[in-house]
């Protein structure tokens, strides 16, 4: 299995590439990944840097993140879609 699908897979992006400062207010660990994911794909790719923005995109599924920053209409989220 790769490791592109094994994130995939996984109730959570590699922690290890996101900084606790991006989710200050709550932790890190005990977001539920799922469920908040609107909420965190946009504080990801309005506050996060090009690391943690790959690692959201390599976690969560093209289609969900289509749909959630579409909306938005900013540049950085069209270089990704």
């Amino acid at each position: 299995m790769t490791s592109k699908k094994q994130r995939k897979l996984s109730k959570s992006p590699d922690l290890s590439k996101l900084r606790t400062a991006l989710f200050w207010d709550t932790k890190i660990d005990e977001i539920d990944w799922s469920q908040q994911k609107n909420a965190v794909i946009k504080r990801v790719f309005e506050r996060g840097n090009e690391e943690e923005k790959m690692e959201i995109t390599n976690f969560m599924e093209k289609k969900q993140l289509r749909n959630i920053l579409k909306p938005l209409k900013h540049e950085t989220f069209n270089a990704i879609l």
